[in-house]
């Protein structure tokens, strides 16, 4: 993987594949949470995106899953940008990790 400005003791920086991935490109993992449902985390460590840069999450997520919306909660990780990815199934997803 080559994620950038990696922190060390940062969960997501040092994520491992323990759960389903759907795809990981350059700037993006698209995984299932531990706790069940699908997030997208950024392979930069950074606590926001540039319009841009959420545009090319957005874009990836509805190759995968079609329409959807992002949750950003950033309750557990508080320093590196992820979000929850709401489909019409997990709507009612009220996960704060």
């Amino acid at each position: 993987m080559s994620w950038r400005n990696k922190k060390e003791e940062c969960q997501l920086c040092e994520m491992e594949k323990r759960t389903k991935w759907y795809e990981e490109t350059e700037e993006f993992v698209v995984a299932e949470k531990l706790g069940g449902g699908p997030f997208i985390v950024v392979k930069d460590h950074t606590e926001e995106l540039d319009e841009s840069r959420v545009e090319e999450a957005h874009e990836l997520v509805e190759s995968i899953f079609g329409e959807h919306e992002f949750r950003i909660l950033m309750n557990i990780v508080t320093d590196h940008w992820h979000a929850h990815i709401l489909t019409e199934k997990e709507k009612q997803d009220l996960s704060d990790e």
